[in-house]
């Protein structure tokens, strides 16, 4: 549910007062927004609306849509089909269990596809029970090739994959992974062998390392990105149910701690395969706020 839909009540008194603003001040902080940005955009709203004034909800969304832009305008969006040249482009997926990125990686690789591009697959999550069957399905939903490892070496599948995206002049090579928590020293370390054993076939590789979050994740993101991004130098973002109750609130809490936060290469809607979008600031801010 969205900061409007929780509050909506409020404003049939066509009036700002003491009572909607704190009102507000909790609907933002429910909805994963830093308590310190609820603060200041309430106090910004105090100062523009008067208790007596006629507003109308319509202004106050308005008003607090243009309050929050700016920390939304920080998160450049990426196009995912509208990569450099190099060929095959490795892409390394990563994030905790539950994130998405199985179903992420099918719908990242049906665009490419469809723009005309032959994509190869990795399954490199040799530990969740069925997670070669499951990747295996989104693959042949997209018409991507998918390459399984002979072990339960992660390291050795993303190499075969490597390996036969280069054999067969693929342009684009997707290395799934499995989930993994930032804390879990024994897992972040098989997260860089994996990057030191693909170096041995491309240097460069991987070409991008997207982290996949769930919408629903919460303040947790942050500390997320922060330390995947330390082990793993994270190129972009992807977010993932954001057709759930959560809207992705966290990211104007990101985006407002950091100097150059990450851009967001897409964002998830649905179980569909076609359910991937491009970020788009007003469509994430009215979606977060139910305008």
């Amino acid at each position: 549910m969205g900061i409007f839909k929780k509050i909506k009540s409020l404003f049939v008194k066509k009036c700002l007062d003491e009572e909607a603003l704190n009102a507000m001040h909790d609907a933002l902080i429910t909805a994963d927004i830093a308590p310190n940005i609820a603060s200041d955009a309430v106090k910004r709203l105090r100062a523009k609306f008067k208790p007596e004034d006629n507003t109308t909800d319509t202004e106050i969304k308005n008003a607090l849509m243009e309050i929050l832009r700016p920390y939304v305008e920080k998160l450049s969006q990426k196009s995912i089909t509208n990569l450099k040249s190099e060929s095959p482009r490795v892409i390394l997926v990563i994030g905790v269990n539950g994130a998405g990125k199985t179903t992420t990686i099918g719908k990242i690789a049906k665009k490419w596809i469809d723009d005309g591009k032959q994509v190869v697959i990795g399954a490199c999550d040799t530990f969740r029970a069925a997670a070669g069957e499951q990747l295996e399905v989104w693959a042949e939903r997209a018409g991507a090739k998918l390459v399984c490892g002979k072990s339960n070496d992660p390291a050795a599948t993303a190499y075969a994959a490597i390996e036969t995206g280069i054999n067969e002049e693929t342009d684009v090579i997707i290395l799934d992974t499995a989930g993994r928590l930032h804390n879990r020293t024994d897992l972040m370390d098989e997260l860089n062998k994996i990057n030191r054993v693909i170096k041995k076939l491309d240097a460069d590789a991987p070409h991008e390392t997207w982290l996949v979050l769930d919408a629903m994740t919460g303040q947790n993101a942050t500390a997320q990105i922060s330390h995947f991004n330390k082990d793993s130098n994270l190129t972009g973002l992807v977010i993932t149910k954001m057709d759930s109750t959560s809207k992705g609130g966290f990211l104007i809490s990101y985006a407002a701690n950091e100097k150059n936060p990450l851009p967001i290469y897409a964002i998830g809607y649905g179980e569909k395969i076609s359910d991937l979008r491009e970020f788009n600031v007003d469509e994430y801010l009215k979606k977060l706020l139910d305008l």
